[in-house]
Parts: structure tokens; sequence; C-alpha cells
């Protein structure tokens, strides 16, 4: 389970490279992100839970770790009207870590982190931006 100085340190870094990152945005990637962008905001559009649930890596930290089972609960928290209006006109941002490309995207106090595994590219987690 994270720790609060460790959600925190992981909001500030995210909302710092949201803000300095600028020209490195998923629609110049090859990495697979785009498309995948597009449908999660395609789903995300419709309010098509079931796709979005299945575009979600779990165990997913939302407020703390949620299962699959949480969905209907991330759902409610995190893909409100105004948040799934405003994911509409983002961009995320990528960043490199370790040799690990990520994304992340803020609307409101929530910032929208995504990562590859195996299985492609997933939700991996919705942190408060303090």
């Amino acid at each position: 389970m994270n720790s609060i100085g460790s959600v925190i340190g992981r909001g500030l870094l995210v909302a710092g490279l949201l803000i300095s990152a600028g020209p490195m945005l998923a629609a110049g990637s090859d990495d697979g992100f785009a498309a995948f962008w597009t449908q999660f905001n395609a789903a995300v559009g419709r309010s098509d839970q079931t796709a979005v649930s299945q575009m979600v890596n779990y165990p997913v930290f939302y407020i703390d770790q949620r299962q699959a089972a949480d969905f209907p609960v991330i759902w409610k928290g995190a893909f409100k009207p105004a948040q799934r209006t405003c994911l509409a006109k983002q961009k995320p941002v990528m960043d490199t870590h370790d040799g690990k490309v990520s994304y992340a995207t803020g609307c409101g106090h929530l910032i929208y982190s995504f990562g590859k595994d195996d299985g492609g590219w997933k939700l991996t987690s919705i942190d408060e931006n303090d």
C-alpha cells in the first residue's frame, strides 16, 4: 500500500511533468499509446464503464488500492461528467523513468497515470493533485 508521502511525491512529480513537458505529447509517439488513448477516450465519452474497466490495471490506486470489483466506486468518483469532458480535451504527457515510458494527464484535482505491461497500455493510478 502506498504511503501518503509517496502519493504526494508522485502527485508533485506528475504535476511538474504536466507543466514542463510541453512537446512530449502522446500524438508524437510510436509506442501504441495514441491508439490506446483514442480507445480509452471513446469509451469514457460513451460512458462505457465495462470498456473503461477493462482498460485498468488492477489493483489500481484510487484513494487507496482498488480491485476490479471496486470499479463502480472509481467510476463514480473519477469519471464524473466534468472529468469525462476534461479528459476528452487532454493530451497526456509522456515520461520516461528507469527506461519505462508512462503517460499522465490531469483533470481538476485528479491525475490519471497510464503504463504499459505485457497486456498493453492501461490506466495505472488516479491520484489527487495536491
